[in-house]
């Protein structure tokens, strides 16, 4: 009897097993998969749409038997099946180019356990592009830039301060552009891709460090605007019309002549940079003279033991433009030619001067106006700011400016005294010239105007020159010398200022020049006389 009841429980349980088995094997042939959206963390981008890395939830039912996902029929998605429940699987979209990956519109197939599958529409979103790091770190003009990043992919422009470069894309990680070799700052870099557009500040190298004395602005070394002026000046103010960046200083002129000198001057602070070589280091100012050309500027940087030492500029054209010197031109003890004298050190320097100089054609009355005042210090020695070399005018005075009432210093007046007078309306640079009434025609050598004594070379040729205006009159250049007079041909005078030359072969070591004027009844007038060697 016990043993029929063993064998009757051993076959009911055998039965029931199986039952169930059945049962459950008819349970998964009911199974009906799908997906009603995938969602992402992300909310602001919508249904069936994710970024790169992004963890989305696809929700729908019969999902507990997904044993695969697979991107576009090519990247699979590594996913914990354990996590899965019959409505919902997370997952992280996933994106590798090597393996095939692509932004935009693509199928995902979801696979059974069974080996049955099912799809459902997903779109890869192109993510912003990033930018990580530069390298160089400060590129220098003319030179590539590496951009270092991220999400480099469909790079529609490449922008640098508003313009538009010329780039590579040498992965997504690395963009590749060059660096304009007329750029004088750093500024704004932008990378536009399909996906979005970053920004990121990019400096450059220009192969110096600027150093801002000041800006007028409330910038530099020297921030405020307490400059003090000195000498004959007539004002000084600052303004922010018309100037080149925001406020700048301005400097003028009227004529004055009590002290000989005029300008004005910043704080006597602390060291301006710890650079001591002078072939290393440039001066830069902007200044505008408002179209008074021939305005003749004199910079003065001074050191820590007091001395001066100078560098002159002449205005040649209108509107503001930028002076240059390297410290190495500046000349010593105010004067800007003394180059022979040592170099100033830049590392002692303090202190800036600006000057109009009233003592060289400039016009009268004279106004400066100078900006952005600073030093740019270089890595190696750097070639001069002055310009070329050339023939010097060899007669003193030749600008007649230096002489009392209607004298002129190193001239004489040969014939024709009562002739000849000091002008100071009808000037061609400076603040006075030589004004010639002739009553009445007669010899050339009845008004003669003549210079002291110059050495030159005998055999060599040099050329005499002068700027003369008025009335229609005949003049022309003559010397004077112990070996023999020589005779330039006549020139014709006109209502404008005009600059006559004439050439010739020294026969004398020791020469003057002639201006022989008697001929004609005219008045005229007569400035910037000038004797060189020829070129």
């Amino acid at each position: 009897m016990n043993t029929i009841k063993l064998k009757y429980i051993k076959y009911l349980f055998i039965f029931i097993t199986s039952a169930l088995v059945f049962t459950a094997c008819d349970n998964d042939d009911m199974l009906n998969p799908v997906v009603d959206g995938i969602y992402s963390a992300n909310t602001a981008i919508g249904t069936n749409k994710g970024f790169p890395g992004d963890v989305v939830m696809a929700e729908g039912e019969d999902l507990q038997n997904i044993k695969s996902i697979i991107f576009d029929g090519t990247i699979e998605v590594l996913f914990n099946p354990v996590f899965n429940s019959n409505l919902a699987i997370a997952f992280s979209v996933p994106f590798d180019e090597a393996k095939g990956s692509k932004f935009g519109n693509q199928k995902i197939t979801f696979t059974n356990e069974d080996g049955t599958t099912f799809q459902s529409d997903f779109e890869i979103l192109q993510p912003k592009p990033f930018i990580g790091s530069f390298n160089p770190e400060r590129p220098t003009v003319g030179m590539p830039v590496t951009v270092n990043g991220e999400w480099f992919y469909n790079v529609l422009d490449v922008v640098y301060q508003g313009e538009s470069m010329e780039f590579t894309v040498a992965s997504p990680e690395q963009l590749v552009f060059t660096i304009p070799a007329e750029l004088t700052q750093g500024g704004e870099l932008e990378i536009i891709t399909a996906g979005g557009t970053i920004s990121k500040n990019l400096d450059i190298y220009l192969g110096f460090e600027e150093v801002i004395v000041a800006d007028f602005d409330g910038g530099g070394l020297r921030p405020n605007n307490n400059w003090i002026p000195y000498g004959d000046y007539n004002t000084l103010g600052y303004s922010n019309v018309g100037g080149i960046s925001g406020n700048y200083g301005e400097l003028t002129w009227t004529g004055a002549t009590a002290n000989g000198y005029n300008g004005c001057q910043s704080d006597a602070g602390a060291l301006m940079m710890s650079e001591s070589n002078p072939n290393k280091v440039v001066y830069l100012m902007d200044v505008n003279a408002n179209g008074a050309i021939g305005t003749s500027v004199d910079v003065f940087i001074v050191d820590t033991d007091g001395v001066n030492w100078a560098f002159n500029y002449v205005i040649q054209t209108d509107g503001w433009q930028t002076m240059e010197g390297l410290v190495a031109d500046f000349g010593k003890n105010y004067d800007p030619g003394n180059q022979g004298n040592g170099d100033a050190n830049p590392a002692s320097l303090n202190q800036v001067k600006v000057s109009i100089n009233q003592n060289s054609g400039t016009p009268n009355p004279s106004v400066v106006q100078f900006d952005n005042i600073r030093w740019q210090v270089y890595e190696t020695e750097q070639p001069s700011r002055l310009p070329p070399t050339g023939p010097k005018n060899i007669l003193p005075n030749g600008d007649l400016e230096l002489g009392d009432g209607n004298n002129f210093e190193n001239w004489g007046m040969w014939n024709g005294a009562d002739r000849m007078t000091a002008e100071t309306t009808e000037i061609h640079g400076g603040a006075r010239s030589l004004k010639v009434v002739n009553a009445a025609a007669g010899n050339s050598w009845d008004s003669q105007f003549v210079s002291d004594p110059v050495g030159v070379e005998v055999g060599k040729e040099y050329t005499a020159s002068m700027w003369i205006k008025g009335q229609t009159a005949t003049v022309r250049f003559s010397t004077n010398a112990a070996a023999g007079a020589l005779y330039g041909p006549d020139y014709t005078v006109t209502s404008e200022w005009q600059q006559v030359t004439w050439d010739f072969t020294a026969n004398d070591a020791s020469t003057r020049l002639v201006l022989d004027m008697g001929v004609s009844q005219a008045t005229f007038y007569i400035d910037d006389i000038e004797l060189k060697e020829k070129i």
